[in-house]
């Protein structure tokens, strides 16, 4: 999930996509790709940092290794596993993977306007910024930060200093997402105002929207 943008089981979609590239007669679907276990991405431990990875290359290599557990837990042979994680990349990285809210550029229009700047800062991969641009955001935005180029993830609060070090000069900062962890109480553990949307309320946040329009009366 991501306030901007729809993409659920992102890498589980990606994985099923390639194998019904190379074996159009699978048995195997989407829902089996969804039980599996992909566990060792950065943002599933927060806590650690991840500079060994800040490079496309490293960091991508580190994913192929958790990508080919995954099909071999599908029981597909390791040789095979290996040569379908590599093409992970490419797919997961194109921005019709990913599907633009109808609210996006209305709301981030409207705070330019208002004489906001816009950053995207997200748990995400190497390629976020590619994504960005595919999916035309480029022009409402004027910086975009993938954890995965940092070496932190949120709600590490490096992750927050880094962006405000880089983007010191401004008094009112909000984050705006989907996880009351990374983008409201983690924000504000380092003196940012989250705003929580497109998600389940599980316990009392300050702010709330259902929806990017709902922010618009919020920050004012």
């Amino acid at each position: 999930m991501h306030s901007l943008w729809a993409n659920e089981w992102m890498f589980s979609k990606s994985l099923y996509k390639v194998l019904c590239k190379y074996e159009p007669y699978t048995e195997i679907d989407i829902e089996d790709f969804k039980k599996i276990s992909l566990v060792g991405f950065p943002w599933q431990q927060p806590e650690k940092e991840y500079m060994h990875l800040t490079s496309s290359d490293a960091w991508w290599k580190h994913a192929e290794d958790i990508l080919i557990r995954g099909y071999k837990e599908l029981n597909i042979s390791e040789e095979k596993a290996i040569i379908y994680s590599k093409e992970i990349r490419s797919v997961v990285s194109r921005g019709e993977s990913f599907q633009l809210y109808g609210d996006t550029i209305e709301v981030l229009q409207h705070f330019m306007k208002k004489g906001y700047s816009n950053v995207i800062l997200s748990n995400h991969i190497p390629e976020l910024l590619k994504i960005v641009d595919e999916l035309g955001l480029s022009p409402y935005i004027i910086d975009c930060i993938s954890s995965a180029n940092v070496g932190y993830e949120k709600p590490n609060p490096k992750i927050y200093h880094y962006a405000l070090k880089k983007h010191c000069g401004y008094k009112d900062i909000w984050m705006v997402g989907d996880s009351i962890l990374a983008d409201v109480r983690g924000p504000e553990h380092v003196g940012i105002k989250g705003v929580l949307v497109r998600s389940n309320i599980e316990e009392n946040v300050r702010y709330y929207s259902k929806d990017l329009l709902g922010v618009k009366e919020i920050i004012v």
